[in-house]
């Protein structure tokens, strides 16, 4: 007789054997026959059948089948709270969050990260708080909610800096996005400082010619572009240009917007 261990593994075999097929659609059957299967195995809200239903979950989103990503981990949420399985709710909280994000439904994305937020809070888990709180700061900055927004990236930055000290690339990453929120709401100042932060931060922990030193001071460009000092922006452009050379293809599409930006400084300023 077979045990649930061994029937589980056998379940995932079958599901990955059936992936190696390129085809989203066939992939997406084999999640549909990988879900329906665990749940007449397993006992319904079992760790098992939970498992199975974000994993069901994780391959109906990986090939572009929305509705139904959302649905199996809505599906899945449910059953771990009911379980009492809080650390997995709180996984999947974030992996709904993320999904409606990425889909610019504002207030089901805005639900779930709080979920998620509350989740990992019962659970004394903050591991993910800092960007849970970074991605629900930028989803209240779409919608137009600035004030909310730029109280949860201070919130961000925070716990950042709880975890990990002051120099650490979570800590730059949030403070590059909160820059990024007052360059568009033309707050040059606040803006800039935040920006030289994060450039400082990141020239620290990975050397001055990477990707993300570019990054900073690609957005310390279009900071000073917008603010009308086009001189600084140049140097800032061609910093992040030289800094990004190092390491991308000339056809690189972050170097190639910086250098559109650059190109348009310089034809109205000749």
């Amino acid at each position: 007789m077979q045990t649930t261990v061994n029937l589980w593994e056998e379940l995932c075999r079958d599901l990955e054997s059936s992936r190696s097929v390129l085809s989203r659609e066939k992939h997406h059957l084999a999640a549909k026959k990988f879900k329906e299967t665990a749940a007449q195995v397993f006992r319904s809200g079992s760790r098992r059948h939970c498992d199975a239903l974000e994993i069901a979950g994780d391959v109906c989103l990986a090939t572009g089948y929305f509705p139904d990503a959302a649905a199996d981990f809505e599906e899945g949420l449910a059953r771990n709270l009911e379980a009492g399985y809080l650390a997995a709710a709180a996984r999947v909280a974030t992996k709904l969050a993320l999904l409606f994000d990425h889909q610019d439904d504002v207030e089901t994305a805005r639900k779930y990260y709080s979920q998620a937020l509350e989740l990992f809070e019962s659970e004394h888990d903050h591991a993910q708080h800092s960007m849970l709180l970074s991605n629900l700061a930028g989803l209240e900055r779409r919608a137009g909610d600035f004030k909310a927004a730029e109280a949860d990236y201070f919130k961000a930055i925070n716990v950042a800096v709880g975890l990990h000290g002051e120099v650490h690339p979570e800590v730059a990453l949030v403070c590059n996005n909160l820059g990024v929120a007052y360059t568009e709401a033309g707050d040059w100042i606040r803006a800039e400082n935040l920006h030289l932060r994060a450039l400082g931060i990141r020239e620290q922990v990975f050397g001055a010619m990477n990707p993300e030193v570019a990054q900073s001071l690609a957005n310390l460009a279009v900071l000073h572009h917008s603010s009308g000092n086009l001189k600084k922006a140049e140097r800032y452009y061609e910093a992040a240009l030289k800094t990004y050379a190092a390491t991308r293809k000339p056809d690189d599409p972050e170097m190639e917007s910086v250098r559109a930006n650059l190109e348009n400084l310089k034809s109205r300023n000749p």
